[in-house]
């Protein structure tokens, strides 16, 4: 049987700032959990799947956040790591720093989770071997860091080259390009890891993720059902910003500097719509944790 997971990266409005080298915003509200987290919610249950969300353990020291995190777990889906702070740099920390990232982030999800977490998904997808070794030291079940797509990582430094050239600092890295062109299927490593790449087609390495699903829209998505229905897992990765809009984020250089915020988010609704329309038929939709954990069983 097919199988498939929808993971949504909550990454704070101020995240987005950091990227384009803004200023960022000042207040604690931010509609990536107020506003952006609920529309994810509403779209699963009206299909009847679980997802996976990757929290920054930060964003849920505040109250009105870490209801919505409650009430995600109250509803069946996973809550993950996605660190505590979300520093992109994080592979370039050192030991100590990189621990921290991770034993401050386990409490503040254990709390909400009733359970010890059991997935990690770095920041900005940028894994390493000693964060590696360190998921297993501290028992993760699984990682979802890699991104096995050539042209994101092409794409990324190009954004980052050409915020230099006018003078603004993005926070993020271009990463280990090798990552781009590693195994793009699951697999569980020696020590026991369960590795769960973000999904791309074959050949051509199309990136299933929110943004790139967004420029396809319904109708193209609908077109390529077949295509995502030869893949036997997919793990498609979407982010809390892909259900908003200008309207619920309104802060004009964001706007300017993040196309994706000019597109209606039920013009987006309706192409994470067509995905699940594609993809949940004669598939076995589950949580990252309830796959790996699967692996691991058949793997012993």
């Amino acid at each position: 049987m097919r199988r498939f997971a929808i993971t949504v990266d909550v990454d704070g409005i101020a995240l987005y700032h950091r990227i384009h080298g803004l200023q960022e915003p000042a207040g604690d509200a931010d509609a990536a959990w107020a506003v952006g987290v609920p529309r994810f919610l509403d779209l699963f249950e009206a299909w009847g799947v679980r997802g996976t969300f990757f929290a920054v353990a930060q964003d849920l020291e505040r109250p009105e956040a870490r209801r919505v995190a409650e009430e995600l777990v109250a509803r069946g889906h996973e809550l993950a790591s996605h660190s505590y702070s979300h520093p992109y740099d994080l592979i370039h920390r050192n030991a100590v720093e990189l621990e921290a990232e991770l034993a401050r982030a386990e409490p503040v999800l254990e709390a909400i989770r009733g359970a010890p977490v059991a997935g990690f998904r770095a920041p900005g997808y940028n894994i390493s071997a000693p964060l590696r070794a360190l998921l297993v030291a501290r028992g993760y079940t699984y990682d979802s860091s890699v991104f096995p797509c050539p042209p994101y990582y092409a794409a990324r430094a190009g954004v980052i080259g050409a915020l230099r050239l006018v003078g603004r600092r993005s926070q993020s890295i271009v990463g280990n390009v090798g990552d781009a062109f590693t195994r793009t299927t699951p697999w569980v490593r020696p020590e026991g890891l369960v590795d769960l790449p973000i999904s791309v087609l074959p050949g051509v390495r199309f990136p299933l993720i929110g943004t790139s699903l967004t420029l396809l829209g319904a109708s193209l998505i609908t077109a390529m059902a077949p295509a995502l229905r030869s893949l036997d897992f997919a793990n498609v990765e979407l982010h809390a910003i892909d259900l908003l809009d200008d309207l619920d984020v309104p802060l004009p250089a964001l706007r300017r500097a993040q196309p994706d915020l000019r597109v209606p988010w039920r013009t987006k609704l309706a192409a994470f719509d067509a995905l699940l329309r594609a993809l949940a038929p004669g598939a076995e939709c589950r949580t990252l944790e309830e796959h790996a954990v699967a692996m691991r069983a058949v793997r012993h």
